[in-house]
């Protein structure tokens, strides 16, 4: 007589889950996807704040201009003049996200205004860009502002704007 055994398989189950060689092999595959990604997008992300920097800008230099002519002359400073301005030109100024002028709050845009005996009054609104370094000055002897060579400010003036 044959014993047959009625109780449960004999047969181990195997165990449901992954095997530490697989989980290694997936955490790889994307920490080598992430590696590839995120570079492109800290590029979109500087190409983003560049783009917000332009449009900036123009609307500052309209600003300042527009206050030129309410007032007769530039204002002072972009921060606190233009926002307190009567009429009132700009509701708040814009933040840099370059931090050029970290004197404010928030961190705004650099203004410089100054007489040159040649060309007059003028004005020079800038961003520092990405190298984070004002390269940014104004050149009598050429009447005009320039940025130093290599520099990446990003400049809107009164003036003629020269890359070095």
């Amino acid at each position: 007589m044959k014993f047959v055994n009625r109780c449960r398989s004999t047969k181990f189950k195997q165990a449901e889950g992954f095997t530490l060689i697989e989980i290694i092999i997936v955490m790889t595959v994307i920490a080598i996807l992430l590696a590839a990604v995120i570079p492109a997008f800290q590029g979109m992300q500087e190409e983003g704040d560049l783009s917000k920097v332009e449009a900036e800008l123009q609307t500052i230099k309209t600003a300042v201009i527009s206050y030129r002519r309410h007032n007769g002359s530039y204002p002072a400073d972009i921060a606190g003049t233009l926002t307190g301005s009567s009429p009132k030109i700009l509701v708040e100024i814009a933040e840099d996200p370059f931090t050029t002028d970290t004197s404010t709050t928030p961190d705004t845009y650099g203004y410089i205004t100054g007489t040159d005996a040649s060309f007059g009054d003028y004005f020079i609104i800038y961003s520092r860009g990405i190298d984070l370094s004002a390269d940014t000055a104004w050149s009598g002897a050429n009447d005009r502002v320039e940025i130093a060579a290599g520099g990446d400010d990003m400049v809107v003036s009164n003036a003629e704007v020269a890359n070095l």
